[in-house]
């Protein structure tokens, strides 16, 4: 019969292979079986301290793929709004996203466009979803709403280019932002497909409205749902 506490030398041997640089960033763990028959202990256990490790923020697990070595985490100032791409290549790491437009919506009452700070009833807006990829990894989902008259024809730009850079340049918009919303919260299921993580996985949401600097027009309503364990949230003083 297994001790309590067992589940630890799973841990202790993980940490110890990236302590020996055995593992390393990125890296695919070995399956459960293989822990399993390594240290002589059940599929229950091996999970256990897995997903203890998890917690920790040291793996992550991508559905029907398996355990992975989380990288390090993406240093993310909130309250400022340079684009992803830039954020990235501060840190020596590479970006890349995709971009789906989901056609255009008129704002109504149902609409989550932020509510009494976002776009008035009424206004035509882009929908487009986007998946950001960091060193090849899943790291957030977005929903993002943007003025469909100001920024007429800006989604296949985004495909290349990130949005605040498209905006900035092809309509000589300087962008204000004017409201940020930020909390945990668990993963929905739509945003956990789209990561490949398991539906209920923790996570953190960010909104932020984002306005012409100029006018104070509301632009963009923008919805950004975070893998916990990619990013770490730093507010500069």
């Amino acid at each position: 019969m297994e001790k309590q506490g067992s589940y630890q030398i799973v841990r202790k041997r993980i940490l110890n292979l990236l302590k020996t640089n055995q593992l390393r960033a990125g890296d695919k763990l070995p399956s459960e079986r293989n822990f399993c028959e390594e240290t002589g202990l059940n599929r229950n256990t091996v999970r256990h301290g897995l997903l203890l490790l998890q917690r920790e923020g040291v793996i992550f697990r991508l559905e029907r793929k398996g355990w992975y070595v989380n990288p390090i985490r993406l240093a993310y100032n909130p309250t400022n709004h340079v684009n992803f791409a830039k954020l990235a290549a501060s840190q020596d790491r590479q970006a890349s996203w995709t971009a789906v437009d989901k056609g255009i919506v008129v704002v109504d009452e149902n609409a989550n466009t932020g509510e009494s700070e976002g776009f008035p009833l009424g206004t035509s807006v882009y929908e487009m979803d986007s998946v950001l990829i960091l060193d090849g990894q899943k790291v957030a989902y977005t929903l993002n709403y943007l003025h469909a008259e100001r920024l007429n024809g800006i989604i296949p730009k985004i495909q290349e280019r990130a949005m605040t850079q498209v905006i900035e340049d092809d309509y000589k918009i300087k962008l204000k932002q004017r409201n940020l919303i930020v909390r945990p919260q668990l993963l929905a299921r739509e945003v956990t497909t789209e990561l490949g993580v398991s539906f209920g996985s923790p996570g953190v949401y960010i909104r932020r409205i984002k306005i012409d600097e100029k006018n104070q027009q509301v632009l963009t309503v923008e919805h950004e749902y975070w893998r916990f364990d990619a990013i770490e949230l730093r507010i500069d003083q």
